[in-house]
């Protein structure tokens, strides 16, 4: 009876090679391996020989199987151990292993210098967690060009420092020449394949280079690629249309995390048959939908911007759930599927220009608006930070909340507890106790707490955990800023004899139609810091800020039409 064989292919002319005859369902067997064997299962996934003895560190190892051909090889790859045993102790794979690398079906011919790469990507993994290593693994065996990136992304990873990568690949002719053929693979299949050719193949490989790209923060690079993407994608009739198994997962989270670097609209729509659905939250967000509630009222410029302030506190009560599960920090995954929701969420609101006019009635709700906006994706970061992904947006989202933050003649009083919120997350992101900008934070949070009336941070921060927190993330880091915010509290009730030299410094507070500029004085003896009230008037170029929600607004409305 004939034997028949499933093959990813991209170009008829490749089918004869026997390189190319990769299992479609290749995802299928590292979907396996990222579930535990359990207990008492009658299938055995190890690779042990008869006989043999069981080290501490084998008894710790996972078993990622391959399937090439007719047989299924399986890799040992143990736990995240500490950076620091590099030094002591090189990884050295151990020669079963390497022989089993070396009958694996490559989707290209293979030297040692290339299995040196593949052996690299494997045994780093016992050291070092990358969310989507082995996806992309399991994705770039099945296209001629995903692998050759695959290549030049180990490359970059081996030539910078222990568990990073290369800064810049222009400097390394090994990930460079990688890179290059897979670009030059890629470009060969666009101008020589027919229309009606499948274009899976060539759209993993694309994916492929928006990760490395995205993985070294050029994100030029990556919105060429992204533009290019989606036209494919499109051609053959959308996300829902590509057969591999969570291709359009990991597209999808791709796509956001560079609208998210850009601060823009995503090229594609949320995968809600692949999002993380977050029902049973507790009680964690009432206080939170009495908050909104009130806003509402206070302030109608807001109001668009609340579901998406609540898709974040839900991701925020999930972790705290279920953070405590083994692996929960390492499942690569369900980072996606629980974040992208929320982020979805955020970049997608409608951008609103500021009003020239500080006295119009949505001056303020529109830069809160902004601002709030600006700390969710600041939180989004922080856990995406946690589960070792790269968050190249973070400074810019500081950058722009605290740009935003110091806009004269704003109302922040109408909304405290969030703006409280806020700065306590920016605070606590940029975890530097010498860091200027960490000290303006306390000191607005101070200002926050006297309008709300709280006398200690505790109960500042009290407030800021109800309304969105993850213990388990900002616990350590929380417990110093109160610290910090209590020696500032100190220091202002006790101010010692001054010799005052003023800061153009200033942290615009509005109460009672009144607005004051809190200026601050600095005592050059002893270094304490105490404010003085005084009328004035600060000059913010506010296009910069305001340039990417105008942008957002159009392309919306692009949509739209």
């Amino acid at each position: 009876m004939p034997q028949f064989e499933f093959v990813t292919i991209s170009d008829p002319s490749e089918a004869k090679k026997h390189s190319t005859k990769v299992r479609r369902h290749v995802m299928k067997d590292i979907g396996k391996a990222r579930r535990k064997v359990k207990p008492g299962a009658k299938e055995k996934t190890t690779t042990k020989r008869k006989g043999a003895a069981d080290t501490p560190e084998e008894a710790d190892r996972d078993i990622i199987p391959i399937r090439t051909g007719r047989r299924q090889i399986q890799v040992s790859v143990g736990p995240e151990r500490d950076m620091s045993t590099r030094a002591a102790r090189p990884p050295v794979i151990s020669p079963w292993a390497e022989g089993l690398l070396s009958q694996m079906i490559y989707p290209i011919e293979m030297n040692e210098s290339k299995l040196e790469l593949v052996r690299f990507m494997v045994e780093e993994a016992r050291y070092v967690y990358r969310p989507f290593r082995f996806l992309w693994l399991g994705l770039s065996v099945t296209n001629e060009a995903a692998w050759y990136i695959t290549l030049a992304n180990s490359a970059a990873w081996r030539a910078g420092d222990w568990g990073s990568m290369v800064k810049d690949i222009q400097g390394n002719p090994e990930a460079l020449g990688y890179y290059s053929k897979s670009l030059n693979r890629i470009s060969e299949r666009l101008n020589n394949a027919p229309d009606d050719v499948d274009l899976e193949g060539l759209i993993v490989a694309i994916a492929g280079c928006i990760c490395h790209d995205a993985t070294m923060g050029n994100f030029d690079r990556v919105n060429v690629h992204l533009q290019g993407l989606k036209r494919m994608i499109d051609k053959k009739g959308g996300m829902s249309k590509l057969s591999i198994p969570l291709l359009p997962l990991a597209i999808a989270w791709l796509d956001l995390n560079a609208a998210t670097y850009r601060n823009s609209l995503p090229y594609f729509p949320a995968i809600n048959a692949a999002a993380l659905v977050i029902e049973d939250v507790g009680d964690e967000c009432q206080y939170l939908d009495a908050l909104l509630e009130r806003w509402d009222h206070q302030c109608p410029s807001l109001g668009d911007i609340q579901s998406a302030i609540m898709a974040t506190s839900k991701v925020a009560a999930h972790i705290n759930k279920h953070n405590e599960k083994p692996g929960f920090w390492r499942d690569d995954l369900n980072l996606a599927r629980m974040l992208s929701p929320a982020s979805h969420e955020i970049l997608t609101l409608p951008g609103r220009p500021l009003p020239d006019d500080v006295l119009d009635p949505n001056y303020s709700g529109v830069a809160a608006r902004e601002a709030f906006r600006c700390a969710a994706l600041i939180f989004l970061a922080d856990v995406k930070r946690r589960f070792n992904a790269p968050v190249w947006e973070l400074p810019r989202h500081l950058d722009a909340f605290r740009q935003i933050s110091r806009l004269p003649m704003v109302d922040w009083a109408a909304v405290p507890e969030l703006n409280l919120w806020a700065h306590a997350v920016a605070a606590l992101v940029d975890d530097k106790a010498d860091h200027e900008d960490r000290s303006w934070h306390i000191k607005v949070i101070v200002g926050i707490m006297d309008v709300i009336g709280c006398r200690t941070a505790a109960e500042g921060l009290g407030i800021a955990r109800g309304v969105i927190w993850i213990d388990n993330l900002m616990g350590e880091r929380a417990a110093r800023l109160e610290v910090d915010i209590d020696a500032h509290l100190r220091a202002r009730e006790d101010p010692p004899e001054r010799n005052i030299q003023e800061s153009t410094e200033t942290a615009p507070l509005k109460t009672t139609g009144i607005v004051q500029n809190k200026v601050l004085a600095k005592d050059t003896t002893t270094g304490h810091i105490t404010l003085k009230s005084t009328p004035r008037r600060i000059e913010v170029d506010r296009t910069s800020i305001f340039e990417s929600a105008l942008e957002r607004s159009r392309a919306l409305q692009r949509a739209e039409s």
